[in-house]
């Protein structure tokens, strides 16, 4: 009887820690899921205005101002927190002031440089391709890594949970993706499945996404079982353990800044004169460069179209 009472209260203990270690990982995942839901996957396409949308000075008032486009790759107001801090240094380099001119989708980004609405625009290495093709856009400059190389690559990602380790355990399951004008989502379905041996109808489901943050989510919260996104997000994760790369695409040019074939020169130099005077390793650029979007605190180098010619051989 007395063995029996001290190992009825040993269980209560065990079972008392165990009940309070599952409370604490449900309350640091909820945490996490609210505070990644609230400041990264905001898709309404409502955002509030933040210190990156300071009202301009009066000396850069009276410049004429200069738009350029972006294609939706993230929700707006990632894309405006991150973007429209370089294009306020920018204005404060050159004679221009430049805004940020949002797009609802791939597409609508080239048609507005196209159309003379923008004067450049951050396009994806895919979408850049094609608008090469069809408009003779051009590219100009290209971000820099942190390696300090104008190379980036796609992961395909799971939870450190999953039974999920190689890309053939995608068989029966299900699979978001990110637009289907990226480079990320045709270089899994197109350049990798035919390598396995795996067919799209092998899949339980496969669905693209409009942000690669909502990509993300709907992995981490587990509605899908992998997911294809951008390595550096991944790495820039607040809970980066809780993810596991399961394939590396080969590096691939970071994606360009671009031009229609009439820019105005004026522009454009001004564009790149204050862009490649960024220096990652300068600590006094570290500091003007901690608002910006992650993809270009490292710098920028010139840009030619011959640099995606890599990207042409995996096709589409």
């Amino acid at each position: 009887m007395y063995l029996n009472k001290i190992d009825f209260s040993r269980l209560k203990m065990i079972t008392k820690k165990l009940v309070t270690v599952l409370i604490l990982m449900f309350v640091t995942a909820s945490v996490f899921t609210v505070l990644f839901y609230k400041y990264s996957l905001n898709i309404s396409g409502e955002y509030k205005v933040s210190n990156a949308a300071v009202p301009p000075s009066e000396a850069d008032l009276k410049k004429p101002l200069v738009y350029i486009g972006v294609i939706s790759r993230y929700p707006p107001n990632i894309i405006y927190r991150g973007y429209q801090p370089l294009l306020n240094y920018m204005t404060s380099k050159t004679g221009y002031r430049f805004e940020l001119k949002l797009s609802t989708d791939y597409s609508e980004a080239v048609r507005m440089l196209i159309n003379g609405e923008t004067a450049a625009a951050f396009l994806g290495s895919y979408v850049y391709l094609d608008a090469h093709k069809q408009y003779g856009v051009l590219p100009i400059l290209k971000p820099l890594n942190e390696n300090f190389e104008p190379y980036s690559r796609t992961v395909l990602f799971t939870k450190r949970s999953s039974n999920l380790y190689n890309l053939k355990d995608l068989k029966g399951r299900r699979l978001a993706l990110p637009s289907k004008e990226s480079f990320s989502a045709n270089w899994l379905i197109r350049h990798e499945f035919p390598k396995y041996g795996i067919n799209y109808s092998d899949l339980a489901s496969a669905d693209n996404f409009p942000h690669h943050q909502s990509v993300i989510y709907q992995v981490y919260n587990s509605y899908y079982d992998a997911g294809v996104t951008r390595e550096f997000l991944v790495k820039n994760l607040p809970n980066r353990d809780s993810i596991r790369v399961i394939l590396y695409s080969d590096p691939i040019p970071t994606s360009p800044i671009v031009v229609a074939p009439n820019f105005d020169a004026s522009i454009v130099s001004a564009i790149k004169k204050s862009l490649m005077d960024v220096n990652g390793r300068n600590p006094a650029y570290q500091i003007i460069t901690k608002e910006w979007d992650s993809e270009f605190i490292y710098g920028f180098v010139e840009a030619s179209d011959s640099d995606y010619n890599i990207l042409r051989q995996i096709g589409k």
